[in-house]
């Protein structure tokens, strides 16, 4: 229970003493799970940048232990709360250090989430080219990704990336992403995963495709 959790931590500093720097980044992480959880349950931006907090002693613990993929991943939790308490430069700069730890290490799957996340504000804030290049390299990071059949990061980015060239009108693009989407949705039907839901996104996608490619000729309105 998250309360009952946060409840000690006032003390934290106390439970912090004498602890190896992986039990420190335990504690840490657990404190920041009760304020994600909280964060759930009221809304409240407090309990973002809370985690924020904690997450940036993680990672300064988790470079001294040469954890890069977990400091890496670290990172992009940093800038996802950041996002939350609408903080999106703070957040923006953690996904680009993200993204160089992954890119230092070899670490494909931060790199992934790190452009993702980048590629997804650019869309927003209306730099749309920015947006779909990035996104791009988000793809070709989750195809590289280290762990093999985890396809669900994957199918993720062909959802964003889909999406962005719908409002860019780069329709000749679209076809062959869902094509791969569907593929890669098998492959993770095949290992236990849910290829109906990701079935019917991929043939969603398609719907949309042939009753648009036809009709987009303007730029349309702000990315959602």
């Amino acid at each position: 229970e998250w309360r009952d959790l946060l409840k000690w931590e006032g003390r934290m500093e106390q439970l912090l003493q004498g602890q190896s720097d992986a039990s420190r980044c335990s504690i840490l992480h657990d404190f920041g799970w009760a304020h994600v959880v909280a964060m759930r349950a009221t809304g409240s931006r407090d309990h973002a940048l809370a985690v924020v907090r904690l997450q940036d002693r993680r990672i300064k613990l988790l470079g001294t232990m040469e954890r890069f993929r977990d400091q890496g991943e670290a990172m992009c939790v940093a800038a996802e709360y950041l996002l939350h308490a609408e903080k999106r430069e703070e957040g923006y700069l953690y996904f680009q250090r993200a993204r160089a730890v992954g890119a230092a290490h070899g670490f494909f799957s931060v790199e992934c989430t790190a452009c993702c996340g980048l590629g997804n504000g650019a869309m927003q804030e209306g730099r749309h080219e920015e947006g779909v290049e990035l996104l791009r390299n988000a793809l070709v990071a989750s195809s590289l990704r280290e762990n093999e059949d985890d396809t669900e990061m994957e199918l993720n980015v062909f959802r964003h990336l889909t999406d962005a060239l719908f409002h860019t009108h780069a329709i000749d693009e679209v076809e062959p992403l869902v094509l791969r989407y569907r593929e890669a949705a098998k492959a993770q039907s095949e290992r236990g995963g849910g290829y109906a839901s990701t079935s019917w996104t991929a043939s969603s996608i398609l719907r949309a495709f042939t009753r648009h490619a036809g009709g987009l000729k303007k730029p349309g309105g702000r990315y959602a």
